[in-house]
């Protein structure tokens, strides 16, 4: 009997043993990340992250535990990239216009003048190339980048002053990120400043800017930006904003195949959610703007003719000097170029628009 007791006692233990190997995954040791933003906690876009990772948390079981912290709480926004590049911190939110010193190249992934609207920014990044050709720019920094979210056309140039046509912008202020949309300013005779996100509704009480460009009635309405009675629209310097993760590579490497793809899986639906809620969210902001008395205009095709001249002009001289740039605009544009007879079909219903002109780049075919 004894002997028999003896067995089962070895069974048994041989039993957990085999369990504690096949169930390891489910007790590893907690992984813990920190998130920094580009964006403030009050920003309509905040939501954006906070929910990316409880998503991440749950599909992980709880393996993946990754701390937010809202622009100026650990670092402010504009030093976002660099915190990320560095490994300070593993994971960042971000807005890609802000890192054009870096490389000018990165001036086109965030919103670029006249090119690519909601729909065709997530086409190009999906399949015609783009998500390789942004990891390759961000890899250069030691990070891979994960498009997170991308807003349709944003409202315009917000003022508390009337601005009624391109030449009421000759003399303003202007916040408005980008440096193509800065040279076309500069064209127009405004003077174009970048602000950061938390320093936005203080430059505009103390006149260091006349007017802002930020995105959509939602996240507008997020920044305090209600009160400006003037809006000149829609955002030709904003036909679509794209939102992204980037993570730390060193980082990256250190995770397990399986968290790896929970992550990417994780951000795809969170970019499906607030791309669409970014629209929807229109039906209840625009209202409020209305209900405020805010006086909307519109530039006219002559305007966004010569918008468009001055943006060509910019991009076919930075894609001289800059292979990065020339590669991703090159891509962009021929997008554009061959998307033009479909969508030409599909109007009067078709979303963006076919360009007036596009850039005589030396590799468009």
């Amino acid at each position: 009997m004894k002997r028999l007791y003896k067995v089962i006692l070895v069974n048994i233990i041989a039993v957990f043993a085999a369990m504690a190997i096949f169930a390891a995954p489910a007790f590893t040791q907690t992984i813990k990340w920190r998130l920094v933003s580009v964006w403030p906690a009050y920003s309509a876009i905040f939501q954006s992250q906070t929910r990316l990772v409880k998503s991440i948390y749950e599909l992980s079981g709880g393996r993946m535990q990754i701390s937010v912290h809202p622009a100026g709480e650990l670092v402010p926004s504009l030093a976002v990239f660099d915190t990320v590049s560095k490994g300070a911190a593993e994971m960042g939110v971000d807005y890609a216009n802000y890192w054009a010193n870096k490389n000018s190249a990165f001036d086109l992934l965030g919103s670029f003048p006249l090119l690519l609207s909601q729909m065709d920014y997530l086409n190009w990044y999906y399949h015609a190339g783009g998500k390789e050709l942004a990891n390759e720019l961000y890899g250069k920094f030691n990070m891979l980048y994960f498009v997170n979210g991308v807003t349709p056309v944003a409202s315009g140039i917000r003022s508390g002053m009337p601005i009624r046509s391109l030449a009421d912008l000759k003399g303003k202020k202007i916040r408005m990120s980008g440096k193509a949309a800065g040279y076309v300013l500069q064209k127009i005779g405004a003077v174009p400043v970048m602000t950061a996100p938390t320093e936005v509704k203080q430059a505009l009480q103390t006149g260091a800017i006349d007017a802002v460009s930020f995105n959509t009635p939602s996240i507008d309405w997020s920044m305090g930006l209600g009160d400006l009675k003037y809006c000149i629209g829609s955002a030709w310097n904003q036909p679509s904003s794209s939102g992204g993760v980037i993570i730390n590579k060193d980082a990256w490497n250190t995770l397990p195949p399986d968290l790896k793809k929970i992550i990417e899986v994780a951000i795809s639906e969170n970019n499906l959610n607030m791309s669409t809620l970014a629209s929807w969210n229109a039906l209840t902001y625009t209202p409020r703007f209305k209900e405020k008395g805010v006086v909307n205009s519109k530039f006219t095709e002559k305007d966004l003719k010569q918008i468009e001249e001055w943006t060509w002009e910019y991009v076919i001289e930075e894609a001289k000097k800059n292979p990065d740039y020339d590669k991703i605009v090159t891509s962009m544009v021929q997008y554009l170029k061959d998307y033009h007879d479909s969508r030409e079909l599909e109007e009067p219903y078709a979303q963006g628009r076919n360009s007036i002109t596009l850039p005589k780049l030396p590799h468009l075919k």
